[in-house]
């Protein structure tokens, strides 16, 4: 930036503009950092919220897998068929109470890391689920 040598520096009005918008540029600058500030803040409470939430229905689906395990095993003595087909029963209303035990115990992000497991160590029996639960999720939706 040149300056006239005859103009004292207090009259020069180019670095008055100058100094104005460097005064701008950094209200400018706190805005934008205000406002990004306030964006993490609510990402955050939201990612609290739904992680509340799923934590909830997790607890939901747990309590209501245990309370039809013990509805099974109540009526799987009086189920006709023999005791081959009560047998049968037990061992699915086990299974539910396995499963309920299993999401009491973990959280969504264990349980994420427990279906990767599964996945690389079983890679062709998951895609013929996912596979399979897709066609019944496409079926399901017409």
């Amino acid at each position: 930036m040149s300056r006239d040598p005859i103009t004292p520096i207090g009259d020069n009005e180019s670095l008055k503009r100058t100094l104005q918008s460097t005064n701008q540029g950094s209200t400018i600058e706190n805005r934008v950092s205000d406002i990004t500030s306030k964006v993490k803040d609510e990402a955050g409470h939201i990612a609290e919220t739904m992680s509340e939430k799923i934590g909830q229905q997790r607890k939901n689906a747990a309590e209501t897998l245990g309370w039809a395990a013990s509805a099974v095993h109540d009526t799987a003595d009086n189920i006709p068929g023999g005791p081959k087909l009560a047998s049968l029963t037990h061992n699915i209303a086990d299974g539910m109470e396995s499963t309920a035990s299993y999401l009491r115990g973990h959280d969504f992000s264990q349980m994420s890391k427990d279906l990767m497991a599964v996945c690389r160590r079983y890679p062709t029996q998951s895609l013929v689920a996912a596979l399979a639960l897709g066609f019944l999720v496409g079926r399901s939706r017409r």
